[in-house]
């Protein structure tokens, strides 16, 4: 989605890329998979059993919500959860509004408060559909967030890793490793990186690729009619819908990122060498 790539894009030249590395790795994980893990792993298990750990999107705003509702001090634990998500949404939310804020500004010219307001009705354009499915179908099963969120939140989030560590593990190889290193109080020694960065990354992501890519054929998230729907017919549309969005912003963001390079390093890319820019 963007987000990591934006924070990068505000580090100076000899800032410390592999404290920052480690210090957001270790933040992100306490945040989501301690904090977080301690109250609804337990929860959803105890409620909702083996079944409940795979709920989705609806684990978090409509299993949950009903399950604090019934329990003892469910009000606090209610709002403890609802505050991690809400933190984990904003600290998000800041990086993808701003990153394509930046685009149309570099790449179109548009001044910071008409590109700020445009990516504003934009989201809202895109978001709206997951307010107005319950209303218009009357049930909560909120087929186009969980259609949208098994894409980008989930199968694409590990394709763009694996197109990343290839990119600074094998593309740029000693490149990547340098300029991690300028600045850097930790220095990545050469068989860290070899090891690490080079291969065992490269093959747990796509291991965890096939075993996604499995899981979610036998879910049948790759049918024409995604098998979570294929008895409810009204909310086909809305599935179609959320990949029409998807689908769209995908295309829009190959042309976008293909016209910025050609524009900015056209003649870099011809010449195959660096120029110098004042």
């Amino acid at each position: 989605m963007g987000i990591i790539c934006n924070y990068a894009s505000y580090l100076k030249p000899d800032d410390d890329i592999v404290l920052s590395g480690v210090t957001t790795v270790a933040l992100n994980e306490v945040a989501e998979v301690i904090l977080g893990g301690t109250i609804a792993i337990p929860i959803a298990y105890t409620f909702l059993g083996e079944a409940g750990l795979s709920a989705g999107v609806g684990l978090s705003f409509i299993s949950l919500p009903n399950i604090f509702r019934s329990m003892a001090g469910g009000q606090l634990m209610g709002a403890l959860w609802f505050l991690l998500l809400a933190f984990a949404g904003v600290t998000s939310a800041v990086a993808m509004y701003n990153y394509i804020v930046s685009l149309l500004e570099e790449s179109f010219g548009m001044a910071k408060k008409k590109a700020s307001l445009s990516v504003f009705f934009l989201y809202i354009l895109v978001g709206l559909p997951v307010a107005l499915e319950p209303i218009l179908t009357k049930t909560a099963d909120l087929a186009y967030f969980t259609e949208v969120d098994n894409w980008v939140g989930v199968y694409l989030l590990v394709v763009l890793g694996l197109i990343e560590v290839i990119t600074a593990g094998w593309l740029m190889g000693n490149k990547a490793k340098t300029e991690m290193n300028n600045g850097s109080y930790w220095k990545v020694p050469d068989w860290f990186f070899k090891v690490f960065i080079q291969f065992l990354t490269p093959v747990s992501i796509i291991g965890l690729l096939v075993m996604s890519t499995k899981d979610y054929i036998a879910a049948g998230y790759f049918k024409i009619v995604p098998t979570f729907v294929a008895n409810s017919p009204a909310l086909v549309p809305w599935v179609q819908g959320a990949r029409v969005v998807v689908v769209t912003v995908l295309v829009l963001g190959f042309v976008q990122a293909y016209k910025t390079i050609k524009d900015k390093y056209g003649v870099e890319l011809e010449s195959n060498q660096v120029s110098i820019r004042k």
